[in-house]
């Protein structure tokens, strides 16, 4: 499960993601991105990356002020399995990009989960949802997750977010590119770069409370 993220806006992996990702360097920083949240990400649109805001949370429900998180599916994560099932049209057609500083897993402690000396793109899923003006839909995105990883297993053992490489971003965005199995190795559960794993504050995950552990890319 990828239940927080976090989005250092002056890290300057960050703001290289973003720029290749074509979204707009107005958001802020924020430590304890929680689903259900309003965030940046990136489609694929006409041969290239357009940056949109989208509700952390696929599957929305409409009401007098808009659009908010159905209750009835817990929907901010897309395991893989259903990527070739009942979210196949998604992934054929609607995959997108999350960026992000870090992510954050739960075993007695916080851990704080990021990618050395670079930022994170994460492989996601998005819908549009109409709104009054057919220009301007409500957007709305999960987190793409895989099986567990034995080495991250002493942190959390059941998945483990899809976190794309560089050289795959532009073909995971390229919305005239329908072949969903074609990210069959992509989506095999492996660490693809080094990881730090810092124990963090559970209420303040920006306080570091014990030593950082690298995990090696396999």
């Amino acid at each position: 499960m990828c239940g927080a993220i976090g989005r250092v806006i002056d890290n300057p992996f960050v703001r290289g993601l973003m720029d290749i990702l074509n979204i707009r360097l107005d958001s802020s920083t924020d430590y304890n991105i929680r689903p259900n949240a309003s965030i940046p990400i990136s489609i694929g649109r006409d041969g290239g990356p357009v940056g949109v805001n989208a509700n952390w949370w696929l599957f929305q429900t409409r009401t007098e002020n808009g659009y908010t998180y159905d209750k009835r599916y817990k929907s901010f994560n897309t395991t893989k399995a259903k990527l070739f099932t009942n979210r196949k049209k998604d992934f054929t057609h609607h995959r997108c990009v999350i960026p992000a500083s870090c992510f954050y897993e739960w075993k007695g402690n916080r851990y704080k989960i990021e990618p050395i000396d670079d930022a994170i793109a994460f492989g996601g899923l998005y819908k549009t949802w109409k709104t009054e003006d057919p220009a301007n839909p409500h957007y709305s995105c999960s987190v793409i997750t895989l099986p567990g990883h034995s080495k991250l297993k002493h942190i959390h053992e059941k998945s483990l977010p899809l976190m794309l490489l560089k050289d795959e971003i532009e073909p995971w965005l390229d919305d005239s590119f329908h072949n969903p199995d074609y990210w069959l190795p992509t989506l095999e559960s492996k660490i693809r770069f080094d990881l730090r794993v810092t124990p963090v504050d559970k209420k303040d995950p920006s306080i570091q409370i014990g030593d950082s552990e690298i995990i090696k890319a396999d």
